[in-house]
């Protein structure tokens, strides 16, 4: 950030300083600062296709979905062989709900650039939200093929896995995505449930904290997978430990820390 504003300083008119400025911000999660970064090279190059898709991006990250969208389509109309935006408008539809808009974005994306690991990633996402698994299987086996170091189509993979019944494999992946990536803490919080399925209470504490001290809201992650504590007793026939409780209904504990199995 200190470089690109002292290229700024230099050449104030130096559009693609203004968008890696703006690329920097938005990886510090400075995402206003970002945005006016990327609305001074739009300001001096109205043509800048690169400009508007990570403007899209960052509107995207603030939860702008329509200005994200609208970034997304100048950027498309200015340079239709940008896979990039394809890819990243393909994620708004799929937020939207719109998977058949979604889905065809994602494979745009995939035509113009056959060896970009993001879009099957994407499109393997969109795949698991319709509960086909196995072709979301297959989306991630393409994206890590293409991409080993990424680490979101593991924890993605695994998840399918996991819906599927095949909780060894999710174990497995989820393993290899923290390897990548240590401070994802969706990945964590998978984990936990592999080891919540596992009946491997102290090994679940440990993940559920992990991923609560990394900024997932567990409560709500686990009220997604289970309408309630009950509801997960029923299911696996097995009354939670209080500590594990504790944690995902934010109710004090009643027991010290569970140990490992």
């Amino acid at each position: 950030i200190q470089d690109y504003n002292k290229a700024i300083e230099l050449r104030p008119n130096y559009t693609e300083a203004y968008v890696y400025l703006g690329i920097a911000l938005s990886k510090k999660g400075e995402i206003d600062k970002a945005i006016r970064g990327f609305n001074k090279a739009i300001e001096l190059q109205s043509n800048y296709a690169i400009a508007y898709v990570n403007r899209g991006l960052a509107y995207y990250n603030s939860g702008d979905s329509n200005r994200a969208l609208e970034d997304y389509d100048k950027a498309i109309k200015l340079d239709p062989s940008l896979a990039q935006a394809y890819n990243n408008r393909g994620n708004v539809h799929r937020r939207n709900g719109d998977y058949d808009r979604a889905f065809l974005d994602y494979n745009k994306a995939i035509e113009l650039k056959p060896d970009y690991a993001e879009p099957y990633n994407n499109r393997g996402n969109a795949f698991t939200d319709k509960d086909e698994h196995k072709r979301a299987v297959e989306d991630y086996n393409t994206a890590i093929k293409l991409k080993p170091t990424l680490a979101k189509p593991y924890n993605n993979r695994g998840a399918a896995h996991f819906h599927m019944g095949e909780t060894k494999l999710a174990m497995k992946d989820y393993d290899k995505a923290i390897e990548l990536d240590p401070d994802d803490g969706d990945t964590y919080y998978n984990r936990a449930e592999v080891w919540l399925n596992w009946r491997e209470w102290g090994k679940a504490h440990e993940d559920l904290k992990t991923a609560r001290d990394q900024g997932v809201d567990i409560i709500v992650a686990f009220h997604n997978y289970f309408e309630s504590v009950e509801a997960f007793e029923e299911k696996y026939g097995e009354e939670l430990p209080h500590d594990i409780v504790s944690l995902v209904t934010n109710e004090p504990p009643t027991t010290a820390i569970t140990s490992e199995n």
